[in-house]
């Protein structure tokens, strides 16, 4: 596969995910302030529904997790709560399942204990909007020591380079026993250099 277009997707992907998450906190305010200003949790989530374009997909009746857009998952919650089920319980995206999953116990958590549920879901939405602003924080300080790593990883080939414009001779390296010692180190040191590296990365990465 074309190595600029597996970037080009990864890009894409990104890009994408971030919309669906701004998305997601965009209908949690949006049910909140319809919640203040009086609307009934049986009626809210159609309402809020119209507020985002729909897909150009008509999911089937019975798909109670249609993942395809904010307009039929919200719709297909209303069908939910005529029957009495959870709200959310069994949705998983669009975005992330486990934005989902915090609505869901957010309004379960609400129903159960009385609270009131606009206030409930400002603050769910304040909490996301904050964890977003960390993990792009989180980013910028990473992409320096990334990219570090990244042209560190690169210096032996860039060496090996270097002696053969100097005049070294490969073939005389590969043929000898101290060679091939040196060149499965090498290899060995990098493959081990670089797992570290990643495991600090990701380790700094994580809330």
């Amino acid at each position: 596969m074309n190595p600029f277009k597996i970037v080009f997707e990864l890009i894409t992907a990104k890009r994408r995910a971030a919309q669906h998450h701004a998305e997601f906190i965009r209908v949690i305010r949006q049910a909140a302030a319809l919640l203040s200003a009086g609307r009934a949790l049986s009626q809210l989530w159609p309402e809020v529904a119209q507020a985002h374009q729909p897909c150009s997909g008509q999911p089937a009746l019975e798909d109670v997790d249609p993942r395809c857009c904010m307009h039929h998952v919200l719709n297909r919650q209303h069908a939910a709560s005529l029957l009495n089920q959870p709200y959310f319980a069994q949705v998983t995206g669009p975005g992330q399942a486990r934005d989902w999953q915090q609505l869901a116990a957010t309004l379960t958590l609400a129903q159960h204990t009385g609270m009131s549920l606009s206030e409930v879901l400002y603050r769910l939405a304040d909490a996301l909007e904050a964890g977003e602003d960390a993990q792009q924080a989180r980013d910028a300080a990473s992409a320096g020591p990334k990219s570090t790593a990244n042209l560190l990883a690169w210096l032996p080939v860039a060496g090996v380079g270097l002696a053969h414009m100097l005049g070294a001779s490969i073939g005389q390296l590969l043929t000898s026993v101290t060679g091939w010692l040196l060149v499965v180190s090498g290899v060995v040191l990098a493959v081990i250099g670089r797992v570290w590296t990643r495991r600090m990365m990701k380790t700094a990465e994580e809330p």
